[in-house]
């Protein structure tokens, strides 16, 4: 089971709309998909339920010591959020090796696994790093969002370095790009010069179809709109380099 883990440590990033956009394109290919969301916001969950997806378990279950099974579904498999998860923050350590323990025994009923983590730095983003094989870090090119890039990108190689060495770093991923904002541009143009190894080469514009597909529990690439056609193709770009990054096959 590949476990993609799509993180950043800045909230409004768009972070759940590509963690769902990602198994929902994971999901057509005809891959068996396992959704985890440790966000306390539940968006994705709201989303993916709408989708046809059904609850499986609570995140929060993933981090005790039990025995859990799983059902999948036809379509993806979810594990939601729930409120339970804010205690997690206070638990001990050893509850990353319980998450990682129990994502490894649902392992065998999975081809993809993909993980939507807080924005923040705790517990639940560490375990998610820990026992990710691919880490996908959606960034906005505003000041604030570019000023965390840092510790976020710190973060990521931490946890590579004292942790998971075999953990593939796919890219940060412009995402709500504003192709009329000049500064913007040329943000975009800064990454480039000073990140281009770890930039993804294609970005996601902002687009109202976007959310509007979400609501309907779709991916945007289903929406009969023009601007809908238009953001599917961005994402679409995207992904094909993102399952090259994962040596996924076409």
């Amino acid at each position: 089971m590949n476990i993609i883990t799509v993180t950043n440590q800045k909230g409004g990033v768009g972070k759940s709309t590509i963690a769902v956009h990602l198994a929902m394109a994971l999901q057509e290919r005809g891959d068996r998909v396992l959704f985890v969301e440790l966000d306390p916001q539940g968006n994705a969950s709201k989303t993916l339920e709408k989708a046809g997806g059904v609850a499986a378990l609570q995140a929060s279950q993933l981090f005790e010591e039990q025995q859990l099974t799983i059902t999948p579904n036809e379509g993806i498999t979810l594990i939601n959020a729930d409120a339970k998860m804010a205690d997690i923050e206070r638990a001990p350590l050893t509850v990353m090796s319980t998450f990682k323990d129990h994502l490894t025994a649902l392992a065998s009923q999975f081809d993809h696994c993909v993980i939507d983590t807080p924005p923040t730095l705790g517990l639940r983003m560490s375990a998610a790093l820990i026992v990710a094989n691919h880490v996908l870090s959606p960034i906005e090119l505003e000041e604030y969002s570019i000023d965390g890039i840092t510790k976020m990108l710190q973060t990521i190689f931490g946890v590579k370095s004292k942790w998971n060495p075999d953990l593939n770093f796919l890219g940060m991923l412009p995402n709500r790009f504003n192709s009329r904002s000049e500064d913007q541009k040329k943000t975009l143009m800064n990454l480039v010069e000073n990140y281009a190894h770890l930039l993804i080469r294609a970005r996601i514009g902002i687009r109202s179809s976007i959310p509007e597909a979400l609501s309907e529990g779709i991916p945007v690439w289903q929406l009969k709109k023009t601007s809908a056609r238009e953001a599917g193709k961005e994402f679409q770009e995207v992904f094909k380099i993102i399952f090259e990054k994962m040596g996924v096959a076409k």
